[in-house]
């Protein structure tokens, strides 16, 4: 019986035994299936991931590649540049080299022609001398010329009495016309007894041919030649050099007497200048200047004035301090503008300046805002077209 149950109980525990290890068998095949899910889920994840990570590589390789092309080109521009840069850097070297070299050639010559300009002013000052001289010596024998002229005629006269006195029974020669005789200018005219205000000829020294000019014999006692005359506008003023030169006109209408002859009388000897204004209402000024002198065609008859009293304004309409005469073919002015050719005419412009007897002629009710036409600004302001004018010299001391 004991060995009875000793048997039931080994089949016993041999049974339990053999469930345990089945159940445990069961329990680890279980715990190793839900490893096996669960490794084959984290391993599937691994592969998404891996996947993600494989794609964002392959994007960053791809822009790496982008970016290394990109900063390639980029070198490759640089270094051009660079090149570039050190080309226009050895050109600037050779430019400021010429530069340089210019300079210093400049300054070369600029040193020379200080030099020259030194030498120059030297010889002009010696040469101012000498013709200040020459001059002095000039009027000396003007003054002499006009002394034996005035003995001659004197003489001339007295051989004349002395002829009628030793043959009474003849006829007394006729006295000689005013053309027949030497006189330079309507001064002399004047003092040889000639009263009446008219066309005269005039034998300016150093000139060729004697020259014809209008002789005012009865304003201020007279003795006036007359230079410059404006009264209808028959005459083109509108003139180059040459003409302004010789002159050009009909004395006894209008007409320029000619700068030539103006210089040669005014070098001989002291004179005065009365420049005469009428407007187209009737009124009347003057602008005397005690000393008026115009220079050689060398010098581009530069005026010379002083002195000035008058009528037409309270200052002169004419620079005192001395300016060049200028025409449309010769600007002479201090103006970039070139008077002559927008203010028309020959006139001594300066910078344009407040007068100009020699414009553009307009008649009644067409002569305001005129600035090319016969100016005198303190008279009638600068657009006014004056109706007539005259330019007249004589000898300071008549």
């Amino acid at each position: 019986m004991e060995s009875y149950i000793q048997r039931s109980m080994t089949s016993e525990v041999a049974r339990v035994q053999q469930h345990v290890a089945q159940t445990h068998t069961a329990t680890m095949l279980e715990i190793g299936t839900s490893l096996l899910n669960q490794t084959a889920e984290q391993t599937r994840k691994l592969t998404d991931v891996e996947a993600q990570v494989l794609n964002q590589t392959s994007r960053l390789e791809t822009q790496l590649l982008e970016n290394s092309l990109s900063t390639t080109k980029l070198e490759e521009q640089l270094l051009q540049q660079t090149n570039e840069i050190h080309t226009l850097q050895s050109r600037n070297n050779v430019l400021e080299t010429r530069v340089l070299a210019m300079e210093s050639k400049h300054q070369a010559e600029l040193e020379g022609m200080r030099t020259e300009k030194e030498t120059l002013q030297r010889l002009v000052s010696r040469q101012s001398h000498t013709i200040e001289d020459l001059e002095k010596s000039l009027r000396a024998t003007t003054s002499n010329a006009s002394l034996l002229q005035r003995q001659q005629q004197q003489l001339l006269e007295s051989v004349q009495k002395l002829v009628r006195l030793g043959s009474p029974g003849e006829a007394s020669p006729a006295p000689l016309r005013p053309e027949e005789r030497p006189f330079q200018d309507c001064a002399q005219t004047r003092r040889a007894g000639f009263n009446a205000s008219g066309v005269y000829t005039l034998h300016v020294a150093n000139m060729t041919e004697p020259r014809k000019a209008f002789c005012d014999m009865e304003t201020d006692r007279g003795g006036w030649t007359v230079i410059q005359r404006r009264a209808n506008g028959s005459v083109n003023f509108q003139r180059k050099w040459k003409d302004y030169r010789q002159g050009f006109g009909d004395p006894a209408g209008e007409y320029w007497l000619g700068n030539e002859a103006v210089h040669l009388l005014t070098s001989q000897a002291s004179y005065a200048l009365r420049v005469e204004l009428l407007d187209w209402e009737g009124n009347q000024a003057y602008a005397h200047y005690e000393t008026f002198q115009l220079g050689s065609e060398r010098h581009l008859y530069r005026i010379t004035l002083k002195g000035y009293r008058g009528t037409a304004g309270r200052q002169s309409g004419m620079v005192l301090q001395g300016t060049s005469f200028s025409t449309r073919d010769s600007d002479n002015d201090n103006c970039l503008c070139k008077c002559a050719q927008m203010l028309s005419g020959g006139w001594w412009f300066d910078a344009c300046g407040l007068s100009n007897l020699n414009g553009i002629y307009y008649p009644a009710k067409h002569n305001v805002r005129k600035l090319n036409g016969i100016r005198w600004h303190h008279f009638q302001g600068p657009s006014y077209s004056l109706k007539g004018t005259r330019m007249m010299i004589r000898p300071s001391d008549f």
